[in-house]
């Protein structure tokens, strides 16, 4: 709800420190790192795209690797099963709304690998 008021530039109407509770709670999860996810930043080192893994946006998503190209900052998430619906390729809803929010808060592009 947060970040969808800071999207729209409205007043998010919750007290300060309630905010900074609910950003520390959605942030405070340790990440985990899959072999996938080590392959993929392995080969974008190879290429010479130095990635930066894990890092943590000011909307408090952590996004897998971020990498520079041609001058423009790319975000690569790494989606394995569990950011999809059952057997298909439908992403589910948290990894939707991820995409959404750190393309429109952060400013950033996300491919998706």
């Amino acid at each position: 709800w947060h970040l969808w008021q800071t999207k729209e530039k409205s007043n998010p109407g919750l007290p300060t420190d309630l905010q900074e509770r609910c950003y520390n709670a959605f942030t405070s999860e340790e990440p985990t790192v899959s072999k996938l996810q080590e392959d993929v930043v392995s080969q974008l080192s190879s290429i010479g795209l130095n990635p930066q893994e894990e890092v943590l946006m000011g909307s408090g998503y952590r996004i897998d690797a971020i990498v520079e190209v041609n001058g423009k900052i790319v975000g690569v998430e790494v989606d394995g099963p569990s950011h999809f619906i059952g057997e298909g390729r439908s992403p589910t809803g948290s990894t939707i709304l991820k995409r959404r929010q750190v393309c429109s808060v952060d400013g950033i592009e996300l491919v998706s690998v």
